[in-house]
């Protein structure tokens, strides 16, 4: 998964540094950590990292988040979920293609990939907040644990509203949906974060995935709730 992932990441970066345009990078990691030991031998990390480059005529924005977790030296979460999106601004919205790919060891799919090309557009902004819309069309390959695949086009439609509720907290919430003739996946991501010193700040965050059509013994619904360090450049 790490050569896949790191291709998908190091693919990202490569079409970033091209173009003679004005510019401008924006890039933050986030993480967090518990380790416990004694009667119970328990850690959990999770990490997030996100680069967006932007100039007059693209953006580009690769997305990487990770989950470890395990108890007792058995593995209880295992899954890594990463991005990579262009979009081409116009005189109003931009037209976006996207890549995503995910692998969870404990969901009954051995990788899900999509591809989906659309348009975006800033569909509110004032003085403290902003709502962007995306409608896109795409296809999508996910392969079982048995190595059986399933091919569809998906309708994605996503959005994403930032409150700045004061000079130093800042409240998000991107909710997306993956529409296909076999399945859809829903995401929803909450986070509340408040900056601590200079560059620094604490974010708590709540995941959410559903997937309507999954494995045999499987949930439906995963949630994910954590509270990280998260440092801004």
């Amino acid at each position: 998964m790490m050569k896949r992932g790191g291709a998908f990441v190091l693919l990202g970066l490569s079409m970033m540094a091209h173009g003679s345009e004005d510019n401008f990078w924006d890039a933050e990691v986030e993480l967090g950590a518990v380790f416990t030991s004694g009667n119970t031998d328990e850690k959990n990390i999770k990490f997030r990292g996100e680069v967006v480059y932007s100039g007059d005529r693209y953006k580009h924005t690769v997305h990487l988040d990770v989950l470890n977790s395990s108890k007792d030296k058995i593995k209880t979460a295992q899954k890594t979920y990463l991005f990579y999106q262009v979009d081409y601004k116009l005189e109003k919205g931009s037209v976006f293609g996207r890549i995503a790919h995910e692998e969870d060891k404990f969901n009954g799919f051995d990788y899900q990939t999509d591809i989906t090309g659309g348009y975006s557009r800033l569909l509110m902004e004032k003085s403290t907040m902003s709502l962007t819309g995306d409608i896109g069309l795409g296809y999508r390959r996910s392969e079982l644990e048995n190595g059986e695949s399933v091919d569809e086009g998906i309708v994605r439609l996503a959005a994403k509203y930032v409150w700045q509720l004061s000079e130093n907290a800042t409240f998000e919430q991107s909710l997306s949906t993956e529409i296909g003739n076999e399945s859809t996946i829903t995401r929803s991501e909450s986070s509340l974060s408040a900056n601590i010193a200079g560059s620094l700040a604490m974010k708590l965050t709540v995941n959410i995935k559903n997937n309507t059509d999954v494995p045999a013994g499987k949930k439906k619904t995963d949630t994910e709730s954590s509270v990280t360090l998260v440092y801004k450049f």
